[in-house]
């Protein structure tokens, strides 16, 4: 079998046939690294009864193609991208009643970024955890996330990016340890006055 031919194998077989529990769980190390060294067999030793020769690094066979790399799914980095996007739909979706139970057992979205965990949990809620845990995956992710506030009730004044500058609480940090309502959504800090939005802050000392 050629090389092309190795690769197209690689491609559509030896990297999908765990598509399915990649997009649920977190690949345990063990697991990755024997998928990877099948994988790595495969592509330079098939056929060979003699020593078999890696002409490349592992990370450089999973560069892009226009990146001078074979295009092979690198399948750490792929599960961890397949978990965050239940993570996103976590934070996006309205409704689901997958969502619902996560909500009512865990506290939702937010409660992955408060790091607390338990024996009760659920195994995929600590994958989740363990994915929003990740060196700079966590913050890359919220720097790119703003809310559109709506009626201002699932939107965190303090906590979350919606006014284009980053959390509140990160631009004005004087003012939020004088906050007393660290935790409140938007609509719970204001209200309408005969059609003007009114701010309604609370404070543990008067400002000057």
């Amino acid at each position: 079998m050629s090389m092309a031919g190795r690769i197209f194998l690689i491609k559509s077989v030896l990297s999908f046939i765990p598509l399915f529990y990649l997009s649920l769980f977190k690949m345990p190390v063990g697991v990755a690294n024997e998928i990877v060294s099948i994988q790595r067999n495969f592509l330079w030793g098939w056929g060979s009864d003699g020593r078999k020769v890696a002409w490349a690094s592992w990370k450089k066979v999973c560069e892009a193609r226009e990146d001078g790399g074979l295009g092979v799914l690198d399948l750490r980095i792929f599960n961890s991208a397949l978990l965050g996007k239940w993570i996103w739909r976590l934070g996006l979706d309205k409704g689901g009643f997958w969502k619902e139970v996560l909500v009512s057992k865990y506290g939702g979205w937010r409660n992955l970024r408060a790091g607390r965990g338990g024996s009760s949990e659920f195994l995929w809620w600590k994958d989740l955890r363990e994915v929003w845990s990740l060196e700079g995956w966590c913050q890359n992710f919220e720097d790119a996330v703003a809310w559109k506030v709506g009626n201002g009730k699932e939107v965190m004044f303090w906590e979350d990016n919606w006014v284009g500058r980053g959390a509140l609480k990160s631009v004005f940090p004087r003012l939020f340890s004088l906050s007393v309502s660290k935790a409140s959504t938007v609509a719970e800090v204001g209200a309408w006055n005969n059609n003007v939005w009114v701010w309604k802050f609370g404070w543990r000392r008067n400002l000057f």
